[in-house]
């Protein structure tokens, strides 16, 4: 089943370089600071906050995959930080510039 996943988080002390690691790496698991529409529209998304659609057998496997999956990056990059998974199916999503 496809589940919609957002994920926000922070770096301790970090530099822009810090962060551009952090978007690469959460690019692999297939989270992107971007999103494309059905009508083919890409927006951006806030500072620090990563989406996409994943795969997975439930929720909560597929919030405990990306939960290690970034755990994984952090400690890989030696980085220090707090991270906020959200992780929901039957999805949809909107963009609206106030």
């Amino acid at each position: 089943m496809s589940y919609f996943v957002t994920v926000s988080f922070d770096i301790a002390n970090a530099t822009r370089e810090n962060y551009q690691t952090m978007y690469r790496e959460l690019q692999i698991i297939g989270l992107s600071h971007s999103l494309t529409s059905d009508a083919n529209n890409t927006i951006t998304l806030p500072s620090t906050t990563v989406a996409g659609s994943l795969n997975g057998s439930s929720a909560g496997a597929v919030r405990d995959h990306v939960c290690n999956q970034v755990q994984n990056a952090y400690t890989r990059n030696r980085l220090h930080g707090e991270v906020f998974v959200a992780v929901g199916g039957d999805w949809a999503w909107g963009h609206r510039t106030p």
